[in-house]
């Protein structure tokens, strides 16, 4: 059922990603109707009508129809931040940066303090590159553990994760008895797989403040990435008894779950963990991996295709979507996916290897080379991934020679 792509070369990695790092459209939050003090006006009556059926929308990834509902909002009640924050977050979606810039930037000026609204805007700076304008709003977002996460995820990115390291790990000299710091250096420490000592930090963190329900589901997730899942559990237990609506730490225990061949139990704990957060992309994202276990396609592709329209930017979703489809022989769609990923991620190892091999399977030879040379010059010095293009590449060269 698996296939060739089935584990440690994509499920395996997307499981374990963004635990606790954010998805940049994981602060997408659906927020609450507005209740108003006083009677409403027709219009903002209608406003908050359009709205909540927006977010029902939204929530299904039906972007199109989302951002109809909330242009049609905001021009009834063009101050009520909850329409203007959900219709950027539409716009990212739908990669309309310019306009999700606007959006965000028109509740900032009313707001200019809003951290949620800095990290959003960070968000769609990173999406265009924009390095130091997404660092410095993910910066006036802190100390959002959202905006952290993707502040380290920007840095990362650039392969400047040192230069964060050596901020965070002088923060925490400075400040020893802040939980928080030791939080924000751990969270650094594990995004460079130093998990050992990101435990610690972690562990110090909870020491200092033994109620502290994110470093729980921190230090769950250093034990997971080294394999110790049901470690991991309990301390995704501890994140919820200290915060019932932590969605991560419910995720992240169906994700222990699937690595524990569980995948009934995946799928509830995943599903409650999409009660609390309806909009976290990759929540969908595990749900599908899980339904792909239990022999689902149709959940599977589906579970894949909802992540997508959630987080379009993420490139896991799409790999795992087209590995499904090369396990099913559907080798077209296979393609079409890995292409549509790589349109939004256009710089992918993983991608340009998959659709290498998509195009091998089809005998588009030249194609099939093109890809596996494009994935060899984005991750020259990995010796994993040099090892498998010289496996795949000398066939290729072997055929084209007959």
């Amino acid at each position: 059922m698996q296939g060739p792509f089935a584990s440690a070369a994509v499920r395996v990695l997307k499981m374990k990603i963004a635990v606790l790092v954010f998805a940049v459209a994981a602060a997408l939050a659906i927020a609450a109707v507005q209740a108003w003090a006083a009677p409403a006006s027709q219009s903002t009556s209608s406003s908050a009508a359009l709205f909540a059926k927006a977010q029902v929308e939204a929530a299904a990834g039906n972007n199109d129809a989302a951002l109809q509902l909330l242009q049609s909002a905001v021009k009834l009640d063009p101050t009520n931040e909850n329409v203007q924050k959900l219709l950027g977050d539409v716009e990212y979606r739908l990669q309309q940066y310019a306009q999700a810039e606007a959006t965000y930037k028109a509740v900032l000026a009313r707001d200019p303090g809003n951290r949620d609204v800095h990290n959003r805007l960070g968000g769609v700076y990173a999406a265009e590159d924009r390095f130091n304008d997404a660092v410095s709003e993910f910066k006036a977002s802190l100390p959002s553990a959202e905006g952290f996460s993707n502040l380290v995820d920007a840095f990362a990115a650039q392969g400047r994760l040192s230069e964060l390291e050596g901020e965070y790990q002088q923060n925490v000299g400075e400040h020893p008895l802040d939980p928080v710091a030791h939080y924000q250096y751990g969270v650094v420490l594990s995004r460079e797989t130093r998990f050992p000592e990101a435990g610690e930090q972690f562990s110090q963190a909870l020491v200092l403040q033994p109620h502290f329900a994110e470093a729980y589901n921190a230090l769950g997730k250093v034990y997971g990435d080294e394999g110790r899942f049901q470690d991991a559990i309990n301390e995704y237990k501890l994140a919820l008894g200290n915060d019932s609506k932590l969605y991560m730490a419910m995720m992240n225990w169906g994700v222990e779950l699937i690595f524990l061949g569980d995948y009934r139990g995946a799928v509830d704990k995943i599903n409650q963990s999409i009660a609390i957060k309806p909009d976290f992309a990759l929540s969908y994202e595990n749900l599908g991996i899980a339904y792909d276990y239990l022999n689902d396609f149709t959940r599977t592709v589906e579970d894949y295709n909802h992540s997508i329209a959630l987080d379009p930017r993420a490139w896991e979703p799409y790999s795992n979507l087209g590995a499904v489809y090369l396990d099913h022989g559907l080798v077209n769609l296979a393609e079409a996916a890995f292409i549509k990923g790589l349109s939004v991620n256009p710089r992918n190892a993983a991608l340009h290897y998959l659709l290498g091999y998509a195009y091998q399977q089809q005998k588009k030879l030249d194609l099939a080379r093109q890809q596996y040379q494009l994935a060899a010059a984005e991750m020259p010095n990995d010796p994993d991934v040099s090892r498998q293009l010289r496996l795949v590449l000398e066939p290729v060269y072997k055929q084209q020679q007959r």
